[in-house]
């Protein structure tokens, strides 16, 4: 592991309990980045390969921030499903080999936007810099979310 990683992990010792939802359609990818962000002490929740299985997860357990992929599988895409999180305070950063849709239908729900394929120290301070200074959702002083009947339109 790099430097760069390294100190990722360790200022993300202070973001334990923060929640971030993974929404990837492969696999090998979505586990790569499960691993490393429970590696680095976030709360991971999925991953979730289907739009549908994306939303039912943030519903049971509303994420901080939602590692979202546009291309999933299944007949909701990405950006529907940002479209839904967005507006509950969920952060959103995409992920992403489709640059194009990226740049023209996501911009409006993303506070930031990486194109495939992203370096392991990219995305843990990408992660890690989204939330300095923010106090997990729930606890003193953390935003707190709606309760999952308000949350489900």
């Amino acid at each position: 592991m790099t430097p760069t990683a390294l100190n990722s992990i360790s200022d993300a010792e202070s973001d334990r309990n923060l929640r971030v939802l993974i929404c990837e359609d492969n696999l090998l990818i979505a586990m790569g980045w499960a691993s490393l962000l429970a590696t680095a002490g976030y709360a991971v929740i999925g991953p979730a390969e289907t739009g549908e299985k994306a939303l039912q997860l943030a519903y049971q357990d509303l994420p901080d921030l939602a590692l979202m992929d546009i291309g999933l599988k299944g007949s909701i895409d990405g950006i529907s499903v940002a479209s839904e999180l967005a507006p509950l305070g969920v952060t959103i950063i995409f992920v992403t080999a489709d640059y194009q849709r990226a740049s023209l239908e996501a911009r409006e729900f993303a506070t930031e936007i990486l194109i495939k394929p992203v370096a392991a120290d990219t995305l843990l301070d990408l992660v890690s810099s989204t939330f300095k200074g923010r106090t997990p959702a729930g606890s003193p002083g953390g935003r707190s979310h709606p309760s999952r009947r308000d949350a489900i339109p």
